[in-house]
């Protein structure tokens, strides 16, 4: 594992194979924009990521800019956990995932202990701001900062957190999306927040819908600062016919859809997996191009071996189901 330096902007990306292009694109991206002699120290924990793949995503990255360390797999931490997998939808994948997705719960114990803070990015998003800036933001006496989740931008609403009364939560306590995150990862050591964190997700299991969204919103209990949401943009940002539909001022709202610094393909239909059309998926193919899957289009044969996959996968889950049975 690299030693990053004194000045170095950490960040942390976690990923399956699936999401190994998309990952090269985030961090490219980041790179492409990050102003002045600022490195990244960059943390991958990997899920499960192919070989071939791994060396992908190490040629797409300028190393004169970007050092490297991959974090093995901490699966075994969790213990017995259940990851629900949703239907498709059409052609897109709808909520697939793996248990990758509750790794960032894990990031303060999985960094090295000389490190105070962190930058998490998800692997499906596009910086276009300088990522030096987000570092430089205060996180105070927070667990972490994050932006307000934009579809549910309050622990009680419908969607939100059912047990929220329970957990202590007034009803205009805000929700948080996990997507970009700045962790204090003193603060989260010092106080457990990771193993909080395990015993939530097995203990209060029934009330958890939202994944590890919801695991970090309960147990941080509103300790969290908010960040723009230029730092996380949301897909579903540009389904609303004004400001009025979301939590946001007119101000906010507007400066988020019109100069985004983190754009965030948040949506199941996705640049690389979708033809839904995203108003700026121009810009993950933009870098893209400057990575190792340069070129790389989904072109029908691809869809349809993506579709074949699918099938046949839920072909043999099937089958299982049935001699379990």
């Amino acid at each position: 594992m690299t030693t990053p330096t004194s000045d170095s902007i950490v960040v942390v990306c976690a990923a399956d194979d699936q999401y190994a292009m998309p990952l090269a694109v985030t961090i490219r991206s980041a790179i492409e924009n990050l102003k002045g002699e600022r490195k990244i120290a960059l943390f991958i924990i990997d899920g499960g990521i192919k070989e071939k793949n791994k060396r992908r995503i190490l040629k797409s990255l300028n190393t004169e800019k970007c050092t490297v360390s991959w974090i093995p797999s901490p699966d075994h931490l969790f213990g017995e956990i259940e990851v629900n997998r949703q239907p498709t939808f059409g052609d897109v994948p709808v909520n697939i995932l793996s248990i990758a997705t509750y790794y960032r719960i894990l990031i303060p114990e999985l960094l090295p202990k000389d490190l105070n803070k962190a930058i998490y990015l998800d692997s499906d998003l596009a910086v276009i701001g300088d990522i030096g800036e987000l570092w430089d933001i205060d996180v105070k006496d927070n667990y972490l900062l994050a932006a307000q989740e934009f579809l549910t931008p309050y622990v009680s609403l419908p969607s939100g957190l059912v047990n929220y009364r329970e957990l202590g939560f007034s009803e205009d306590s805000k929700y948080f999306t996990p997507g970009v995150l700045v962790f204090n990862l003193e603060k989260c050591r010092a106080e457990n927040l990771c193993a909080r964190c395990i015993k939530y997700l097995h203990t209060h299991r029934e009330f958890i819908r939202w994944h590890d969204s919801d695991v970090l919103n309960a147990v941080i209990l509103g300790k969290w600062g908010q960040l723009h949401p230029k730092w996380n943009q949301m897909s579903y940002i540009y389904d609303c016919s004004s400001w009025k539909d979301t939590g946001y001022s007119e101000e906010v709202f507007n400066e988020a859809l019109n100069h985004p610094l983190i754009v965030h393909f948040a949506k199941p239909g996705k640049p690389w997996n979708s033809q839904e059309k995203h108003p700026l998926q121009h810009l993950f193919f933009h870098y893209l191009d400057m990575t190792a899957w340069s070129g790389w289009r989904l072109t029908i044969w691809r869809r349809l071996g993506r579709r074949l996959i699918r099938e046949i996968n839920q072909f043999k889950n099937l089958v299982l189901q049935q001699k379990a049975m």
